[in-house]
C-alpha cells in the first residue's frame, strides 16, 4: 500500500447488478449483505495469498466465497443457522444429479398429492394449505437423500422459495405481514427453477474453486472461544445496523423450514433498537477481534449509522472511539457509496441509507 493514493470514496455504480451475482453470490436473497466487489478489494488490499481470512457475521458468506477465489483460508461464524447453510452450500464445490432428483420428487409429489401435514398457527398464517403440503412433501424427499451435501443443496433452495410462495406481502422487509391477494404459486415449478438457476451458478463457482479452506460455524462473534489469540491474518466485520434489519423475523420462515424455531434463533440474534445494548455487545465483539488478530494485521468494519426517532446515531464514531480505547490504530475510514439505498427504518421519515462506513483498524 505504501505510495499508493486510494479514494476515500469507493463507489461501485458502475457494477451491473449481474455482475454482484456470479458464482454462487445468489444463492439466497440476503438483505444488507455486501457486494463482491467490495469484499475482494479489502482482500487484496490487506491480506496476502494464503492468509486466514475470518468473517465474524458470516452473513451470506460473500466474505468466505471471495477469500476462496482470492486464494485465502477463511473461517465464517454466525449465529443465524440459515446463514450457516447458506455459506456451507456456495463455498462447496458441488453439484448434484439435480434432474434425476427433481424427476423423483415430481413422481413423489403425484403419487402422494392426497397425504395431509398438521398445520401449526404459524403455517396456517403464512402458507395456503395445498402449499404447505407440496412443500412439506418436497422437506420429506430432501431428508431421505444420502448423501449430506445434496441434502444441504435442496433443502437451501426449499428454504430460498419460501417467502415467494407464502402469503408474506413481497412489499414487507422487517415487519413481514399477510397479503391476502397474493396468488398462489405452484410450489413444485417455483422450485425446480430455483435448482436449475442454482446448478448454474455453480457450474461457474466450481471452474474457479481453488481449493481453499473454508470452516464454518454457528457461533457468536461476541465469543469465538473457538479460535486462538493472534491466529488470524484478516477480519472482515459486517455487523448488524443498529435496529435496522430484523433478521429472525425476515428468515423465521425459511428458518424454520430448515428445522429452526423462531426463538432459537432470535435468542442469537443481537440486532436491537437499544443503542446501549447494542454498544454493549459490539464491545465484546471488539474485544475478540483485538484477542484473535495477529500483531499488524487488519480488521476491517463495514457499519452504517441510523436515527431513532428522528435522531441521526453515528454508530460508526462509537466504534472508532471504543477501538482507539482498546489499543487498534484507525488506519483508514473510507465511504462506501450505496447505490441500491436502503431504507430498512420507517422511522428515518423518508431518509435513505445511501452510504456506509468502511474502518480500517491495526493491531499493534
Amino acid at each position: 500500500m505504501k505510495n499508493n493514493f486510494i479514494s476515500s470514496i469507493w463507489d461501485f455504480k458502475g457494477v451491473k447488478l449481474e455482475e454482484t451475482s456470479y458464482a454462487t453470490h445468489d444463492f439466497l436473497r440476503w438483505y444488507g449483505k455486501l457486494i463482491p466487489q467490495l469484499v475482494s478489494k479489502l482482500i487484496n488490499l490487506y491480506s496476502e495469498k494464503g492468509d486466514l481470512v475470518l468473517a465474524n457475521f458470516a452473513g451470506s458468506g460473500t466474505v468466505l466465497l471471495e477469500s476462496n477465489i482470492l486464494k485465502r483460508d477463511s473461517i465464517g461464524f454466525d449465529s443465524s443457522p440459515l446463514s450457516n447453510l447458506l455459506c456451507k452450500v456456495k463455498t462447496t464445490p458441488h453439484k448434484p444429479n439435480s434432474r434425476k432428483f427433481l424427476n423423483d420428487l415430481k413422481e413423489y409429489i403425484s403419487k402422494n398429492k392426497n397425504k395431509k401435514f398438521e398445520m401449526d398457527e404459524t403455517d396456517k398464517k403464512w402458507y395456503a394449505e395445498p402449499v404447505f403440503n407440496t412443500l412439506m412433501l418436497i422437506q420429506e424427499k430432501i431428508q431421505n437423500l444420502k448423501d449430506e451435501n445434496d441434502k444441504n443443496y435442496f433443502i437451501l433452495a426449499l428454504a430460498s422459495i419460501t417467502r415467494k410462495i407464502s402469503r408474506i406481502d413481497s412489499r414487507c422487509i422487517n415487519h413481514i405481514v399477510v397479503d391476502k391477494n397474493k396468488p398462489i404459486l405452484d410450489v413444485y415449478d417455483e422450485f425446480e427453477k430455483k435448482v436449475i438457476e442454482m446448478d448454474d451458478s455453480m457450474d461457474d463457482f466450481i471452474k474457479i474453486s481453488n481449493g481453499n479452506k473454508v470452516r464454518i460455524e454457528r457461533g457468536d462473534a461476541r465469543d469465538l472461544n473457538k479460535l486462538k489469540d493472534n491466529s488470524i491474518d484478516l477480519i472482515i466485520s459486517h455487523p448488524p445496523y443498529l435496529g435496522c434489519i430484523n433478521y429472525s423475523n425476515i428468515f423465521k420462515l425459511a428458518n424454520k423450514i430448515i428445522g429452526y424455531g423462531y426463538d432459537d434463533v432470535k435468542e442469537k440474534d443481537i440486532s436491537t433498537t437499544s443503542l446501549n445494548k447494542y454498544m454493549e455487545d459490539m464491545k465484546k465483539v471488539f474485544d475478540e477481534m483485538l484477542r484473535i488478530l495477529k500483531p499488524g494485521k487488519y480488521a476491517c468494519v463495514i457499519i452504517g449509522d441510523n436515527r431513532i426517532n428522528g435522531d441521526l446515531i453515528p454508530t460508526f464514531s462509537y466504534f472508532i472511539q471504543y477501538a482507539l480505547e482498546k489499543g487498534f490504530r484507525l488506519r483508514d475510514n473510507f465511504i462506501w457509496l450505496m447505490n441500491q439505498k436502503a431504507g430498512m427504518s420507517i422511522k428515518r421519515r423518508g431518509n435513505h441509507i445511501d452510504h456506509n462506513y468502511i474502518l480500517i483498524f491495526q493491531k499493534d
